[in-house]
């Protein structure tokens, strides 16, 4: 069994420093095999702020992959923001969050989907390159691992459809062409948590969404995160949510089946059992 841990949007300069420690003492106290977190690290792309996420990761006992979301992209440095947008991230963070992980079981590929500038009036939005999709998912087919996923910031798709902050352009189309070789496409940005199925090759790939893990900018849900447990022939998601704003407990489960035709069950409500 692989049990990762799904984590988005920290927004560190924004973040609620009690939920920091105890997700931290979470990973130490039961080390996952990995961690993917799934972008916008930072609020505005400060060298303070990645700094601060560089010593978070620097605490966890387990290898991270991810990919940078649009606040992690300069908003006040213009010239940075316009010629060399990652450079902050690549620099402060690139040494501690890898861009893919490959072992025996598992083959993990991350998307960019956070642009510097876009034709339209919200540069806050996704974009994604139908060439960088079709490359992740040729990458995929070519692995021998029985585990395969793809991390991006932004969502593919989402419950309510493409619109509002949801609006990732050519998002469907990558959603489709992952499917065919992708197990999971974990993303975040919505700061809200979902798990949709898309039938590929002969197995359902799963699209997840995570909340907030612990910034301030909480929305519709509490600050959370995933726990992923993937079998051979299924799939189990654990939302663990935030209590009075200084712990994590299991509060919803989900069984994500992996072979098409198998229909998932409701989600299971934990936080009674929690609560005991």
């Amino acid at each position: 069994m692989i049990r990762l841990l799904h984590i988005a949007d920290l927004h560190f300069g924004r973040e609620h420093r009690p939920l920091v420690d105890a997700f931290t003492e979470y990973c130490v106290s039961s080390p996952p095999d990995l961690i993917v977190a799934t972008g916008d690290f930072t609020q505005g792309a400060r060298r303070k702020e990645f700094a601060a996420a560089r010593q978070f990761f620097d605490a966890l006992p387990s290898p991270v992959i991810g990919a940078p979301g649009n606040h992690d992209v300069p908003s006040r440095a213009l010239d940075h923001r316009f010629f060399t947008p990652w450079q902050r991230f690549e620099r402060v963070l690139g040494g501690r969050i890898d861009p893919r992980v490959q072992t025996d079981i598992v083959l993990g590929e991350t998307l960019h989907t956070a642009r510097r500038a876009q034709m339209r009036l919200d540069w806050s939005l996704g974009r994604v390159s139908r060439a960088d999709a079709l490359i992740l998912s040729r990458k995929l087919e070519a692995g021998a691992q029985p585990v395969k996923f793809v991390a991006c910031h932004h969502p593919l798709i989402a419950p309510g459809g493409s619109r509002g902050r949801a609006k990732t352009k050519r998002g469907e189309d990558a959603a489709d062409i992952l499917a065919q070789s992708a197990d999971l496409v974990l993303t975040g940005h919505l700061h809200e948590t979902f798990a949709l199925p898309r039938e590929g090759m002969g197995h359902v790939c799963w699209f997840v969404g995570a909340s907030t893990t612990f910034s301030e900018r909480t929305r519709d849900e509490p600050s959370g995160f995933n726990e992923i447990l993937i079998e051979a022939d299924r799939m189990e998601l654990i939302h663990h949510e935030s209590r009075e704003a200084k712990s994590f407990v299991p509060a919803r489960r989900y069984e994500l089946p992996r072979r098409p035709g198998d229909s998932p069950p409701k989600a299971v409500d934990l936080s009674d059992h929690a609560a005991r």
